[in-house]
């Protein structure tokens, strides 16, 4: 019998927040039940297993994602949209470092959640290049060169490869995004 209250959704936030505090390496099933105050078999009135769950998880994560970029884009256009899309994505890996990375690790494994990632990432990088006058076959490059770029750029800040050069790392990432830019601006040229 599920636990009076307690919804699969209620069970996904209740992961979400215990995978941010805890990381994503400690998460366990029993850490959870702990954290909801079930005992860990009735967590599976709620969700079939893990991997169910992990995926559930990273669904919810990406939306947030999605929603977030969405907001910070809202009103605005052209290479103005593009910085504050670029910030954002960035902003949310950092203030969501566990959740972000659980996304990329699962993604890369399950197909269907790798389908889910292409359309919820894609979304408002699409949205901002409507304002660029470009053919669908170039959108689609610059769809894919936005995300090797910001995510490139997060995955090697992580990393902590940047940190041997004087040259400030947000200073390296708003040129990146600003040589993103100005190749738009020449796809756009292209496609005129």
């Amino acid at each position: 019998m599920a636990h009076k209250g307690l919804s699969p959704d209620a069970v996904v936030k209740a992961a979400v927040e215990l995978i941010e505090q805890q990381g994503r390496d400690a998460f366990s099933m029993r850490l959870l039940a702990d954290q909801l105050g079930i005992k860990t078999a009735s967590l599976y009135n709620h969700v079939e297993n893990m991997e169910t769950l992990l995926s559930e998880v990273c669904r919810y994560g990406m939306c947030l994602q999605k929603e977030a970029e969405m907001q910070a884009i809202e009103g605005w256009h052209g290479e103005e949209a593009v910085r504050f899309l670029a910030e954002t994505y960035r902003s949310f890996a950092k203030e969501h470092r566990e959740l972000y990375w659980l996304i990329m690790n699962m993604a890369a494994k399950d197909n269907r959640l790798l389908d889910d990632a292409a359309v919820l990432f894609t979304d408002p990088i699409k949205k901002v290049l409507e304002d660029f006058n470009l053919k669908e076959e170039e959108s689609i490059h610059y769809r894919r060169l936005f995300r090797a770029i910001v995510h490139g750029f997060v995955s090697q800040e992580e990393q902590g490869f940047f940190s041997h050069y004087p040259a400030e790392v947000d200073g390296s990432f708003h040129f990146a995004v600003q040589c993103y830019i100005d190749s738009l601006k020449q796809g756009e040229k292209r496609c005129s």
